[in-house]
């Protein structure tokens, strides 16, 4: 067995030691832009921690937030297994095996657009996530007790929202309970605090000028702007156009409800990359979500959900500020 390999199981283990024990069967749903070593590495780190792991491979989906395939879909209703990891190359976080799974008490780890290089020694799986959950709990607190939130950036972003009733999350490869059932997910490699603003509130202007879903590194500022809680306008560059094509081709209207979440990365060991599994919890950045909101406890089902990073955000919760600069003020 090579290096490579060995460093991409001990980094894989994680999220398997943090959130199944011996015995537990778990499904690895992956796709054919995966590479092989990835998935083949967490299905060898189950087997060592004596989780018996099956691994379901498919095409790519159309979009971020479609569904698998079928044949995976009923094998993640068994009723034996309690937990499934999404190595695919597009998101499953909104889709509606994510509402299902979470319904029926069962939960899942985020793992989409993974790459064995995010999994070396060094890269943002091996990060302290002892530490970035003691700073995520904070944040999340200020988010869970406020009422209005702000971001602002030197490219334009000036948008605001309530989040008033709704809780701060704090994502830090550990399962967070997402209903009264037990069901519920995370991320890996992980590292953010995000709310769900209340559906209808967002006005102003969100700027994207990192990275963003189905278009990766910006080329040019993907400029959005917030009327009443939907987006009305997407402005830009090539990235731009990319983003008006999805929304027309497989969006509906709610796919346009903004925002359906804004986030603060909390992982110091990302390199930005283009991927928006890593880049999104770059510490001190900010994503921001369009689409579905129903997972993270909001009320929008829509067919789309994207989101893309502002690298260096002013972030604010009833005045006070969170973060600036690429840092957390918290």
């Amino acid at each position: 067995m090579n290096t490579k390999i060995i460093e991409i199981m001990k980094a894989v283990r994680v999220p398997l030691e943090l959130n199944a024990k011996p015995g537990d069967k778990v499904l690895i749903i992956t796709d054919t832009r995966i590479e092989p070593e990835v998935w083949g590495a967490m299905a060898a780190a189950a087997n060592e921690l004596d989780i018996e792991p099956s691994v379901a491979i498919m095409t790519p989906r159309k979009s971020h937030g479609y569904d698998p395939t079928t044949p995976i879909m009923n094998a993640a209703r068994d009723p034996e297994l309690k937990l499934v990891i999404y190595l695919t190359s597009t998101a499953l976080a909104h889709s509606n095996l994510s509402e299902e799974l979470i319904e029926r008490g069962k939960s899942f780890i985020l793992m989409e657009e993974v790459t064995s290089d995010m999994l070396l020694q060094g890269g943002p799986a091996y990060a302290d996530y002892k530490a970035m959950g003691e700073m995520g709990a904070r944040v999340a607190d200020l988010f869970t007790k406020g009422n209005r939130i702000r971001v602002q950036s030197d490219l334009g972003t000036d948008l605001t929202a309530s989040i008033e009733g709704r809780p701060g999350r704090n994502v830090a490869g550990k399962i967070n309970i997402l209903s009264q059932s037990g069901g519920g997910g995370c991320a890996f490699p992980d590292g953010e605090v995000h709310v769900c603003p209340l559906e209808g509130t967002g006005e102003g202007v969100i700027v994207l000028d990192t990275t963003a879903h189905s278009v990766g590194l910006l080329k040019e500022p993907i400029r959005l702007t917030v009327e009443k809680g939907m987006v009305t306008k997407i402005e830009g560059g090539i990235e731009a156009e990319r983003w008006r094509q999805i929304f027309n081709k497989y969006g509906d209207p709610n796919s346009y409800n903004c925002p359906a979440e804004i986030a603060i990365g909390t992982n110091p060991n990302i390199t930005i990359t283009g991927s928006m599994r890593t880049d999104k919890k770059l510490y001190g950045a900010s994503h921001i979500g369009v689409g579905d909101t129903i997972v993270i406890g909001g009320t929008c089902k829509a067919k789309l959900r994207l989101e893309g990073v502002i690298k260096e955000p002013v972030i604010t919760v009833d005045g006070r500020v969170l973060t600036r600069g690429g840092k957390i003020l918290v």
